[in-house]
């Protein structure tokens, strides 16, 4: 089965890990180590095509680190988390994006956006339409999500792998900083499209994924932001 490589990112405390493992192992979990990285491969079989997904969850710590360019650039498709009720984990998620752009170069990004925590939206600081416009912006689909339901953890993934699959948009406008980029290209090279409406996808039952043993976890170095 074809293996593609996914790369979680976004800053520290906006629910990646929760994400990842609500999709991974079906639970909640309310505490994690920021500081800890891991790998996980799940088999999926999604429109009838199955495939295996390796899945880095990254310490948001780290968002810049050299040791993360390593996953952008074997990562095939990316989602991009920030928490509805944290404006700077939102501003730092456009910076992770233009770094991950830098790091691509002329390929294809494939990504998703994702606003988490809808489950406290008496806290929310950042609007649905600046997450809107954030994505349309950089050509991708968004959700907003909780990471304590299931069904919503499962449609960022199966989003992300159909984006992929029906080879995405790279665009020309990264983001409002200025990263200057190629026109937009699809997979194949060719002029880019807009993005279909993506439909919720139906929900599958997958073997149960474990942590890859060939990435064991491991502390991550600390850097500064810039």
């Amino acid at each position: 089965m074809p293996d593609i490589p996914i790369v979680v990112l976004g800053g520290g405390g906006v629910g990646k890990s929760c994400l990842t493992i609500q999709y991974i192992q079906g639970h909640f979990v309310d505490k994690y180590d920021a500081t800890i990285e891991d790998v996980y491969r799940k088999p999926i079989d999604i429109d009838n095509q199955p495939a295996v997904l390796t899945i880095v969850d990254t310490a948001g710590q780290d968002a810049f680190g050299a040791m993360r360019d390593q996953y952008l650039r074997k990562g095939e498709g990316f989602v991009l988390v920030y928490s509805i009720t944290d404006t700077e984990s939102f501003q730092q998620l456009k910076r992770i994006y233009a770094q991950l752009c830098r790091v691509k170069g002329d390929q294809p990004v494939f990504c998703v956006v994702v606003g988490n925590k809808i489950d406290e939206v008496n806290y929310r600081v950042v609007s649905t339409e600046d997450g809107n416009q954030f994505a349309a912006q950089v050509r991708c689909p968004f959700l907003e999500v909780t990471a304590k339901n299931r069904g919503m953890a499962e449609k960022v993934f199966e989003t992300l792998v159909r984006t992929i699959r029906n080879g995405g948009t790279a665009c020309e406008q990264r983001v409002a900083n200025g990263v200057g980029k190629p026109p937009c290209t699809d997979a194949r090279g060719n002029g880019a499209t807009t993005h279909p409406n993506m439909k919720a996808a139906p929900q599958v039952v997958d073997p149960p994924a474990i942590p890859s043993p060939a990435y064991p976890k491991r502390k991550k170095r600390r850097c500064v932001l810039l």
